[in-house]
């Protein structure tokens, strides 16, 4: 078989930029993993066939394979706090999986920045917080910004003259307007537990991202939307952890909390069913009950009571199941879509760069078009 005279360091530095590192190395499939370490040390070389299946896995060009040096891009961000649900130690490591869904955020990114350049489509540009350092300053900051009252807000419980007590339509409809204004992007993994993250975001000055979990729950996924979004505020990436940092957790939880459910908004209705003050919101009860204990509307020990004394796990969403068209908007996000459309439509990308920004064929985009716009 013809053999693929690669750069030994180039198959080190795409191993690295894939994650499958410090124990990670055993998620490879048996053909790599069983071989990776000759082709690093150069005292073998692959098959072209070997090169190929391993330029899938690490998803990177096989001509990166014969570079001199390797690229200046792949870096993963430093981030600074983690959150997750089991309250164990610090992930040390980013998964592959997760790594995965970073870099494609970040090509996302790059995709979106260029076409709106090209068709000259006006970006929001994103303002870190420069006030004082209090939730309800930055809760008041954000809703000046998405110039979305509490009273706007609280109609989106109805979508086609029907509640919507699941909540989806809260959630999409903060992702959009986010983008729209204050300029940043919003996308959804696929295929992380979610133990190792809930949301993270990735500041950078102009377009930041923020990436939640596809597997959790809709209310969660909301929660971690403003929290991310604080934590993008202060100027800062970050996987976000209860274990890790409490301050700041602390406070980036607070600040979701308030703007979600305003303190003075919540006064004039305390009185109202749990339900129907999570429905009236868009948050879980979870939320709401700690809201309710903020404000010493209930004591501590309603809420532990309600709370199982703070062992509250929501509930998981189901994951890949469902309609493929509004998955893959999920993942993507509208706004992504949007602009990959237009270009589209417009001819500044043929058919192919449309399949390779979205992984859709031609003949799917009416289907994703009816889904974005035709309601």
């Amino acid at each position: 078989m013809a053999i693929a005279k690669i750069n030994k360091d180039m198959m080190f530095w795409a191993r690295n930029y894939a994650g499958y590192v410090n124990g990670y190395e055993k998620e490879l499939p048996e053909d790599i993993r069983n071989k990776y370490e000759s082709w690093e040390s150069g005292d073998k070389f692959p098959t072209w066939i070997q090169l190929r299946n391993v330029s899938k896995r690490y998803k990177v060009p096989t001509a990166f394979f014969f570079m001199k040096n390797p690229p200046e891009y792949g870096k993963i961000p430093n981030f600074v706090n983690y959150r997750k649900l089991d309250g164990g130690s610090i992930y040390k490591n980013i998964s592959p999986f997760l790594i995965d869904n970073i870099h494609t955020s970040e090509n996302r990114r790059r995709i979106f920045m260029e076409l709106s350049d090209e068709m000259n489509e006006n970006v929001e540009s994103f303002e870190v917080f420069e006030g004082e350092i209090n939730k309800y300053g930055f809760s008041s900051f954000i809703r000046e910004k998405l110039d979305i009252s509490i009273d706007v807000q609280k109609t989106w419980l109805k979508k086609d003259n029907r509640k919507d007590i699941n909540h989806y339509n809260f959630l999409n409809n903060w992702k959009d307007v986010l983008t729209e204004k204050m300029g940043v992007l919003v996308f959804e993994t696929f295929d992380v537990d979610i133990k190792e993250m809930r949301g993270l975001c990735i500041y950078h000055r102009d377009v930041p991202i923020i990436l939640l979990n596809g597997k959790d729950s809709v209310n969660g996924r909301i929660f971690s939307l403003f929290h991310e979004l604080t934590h993008l505020l202060l100027g800062e990436s970050a996987i976000c952890g209860e274990d890790f940092d409490r301050d700041i957790e602390i406070f980036c939880n607070a600040v979701s909390g308030e703007f979600l459910v305003p303190s003075e908004d919540l006064n004039k209705n305390s009185h109202d069913s749990l339900n129907d003050l999570a429905n009236m919101y868009g948050v879980s009860n979870h939320v709401i009950l700690r809201r309710l204990l903020d404000l010493k509307i209930i004591s501590k020990k309603e809420y532990d009571l309600k709370t199982n004394y703070g062992k509250f796990v929501p509930k998981k969403s189901k994951g890949k199941g469902g309609n493929y068209y509004r998955n893959m908007i999920k993942y993507n996000g509208k706004p992504f879509y949007s602009i990959v459309l237009e270009a589209y439509e417009t001819g500044l990308i043929n058919g192919s760069d449309l399949s390779n920004y979205t992984g859709l064929k031609i003949n799917q985009v009416p289907i994703i078009e009816e889904m974005l716009y035709g309601g």
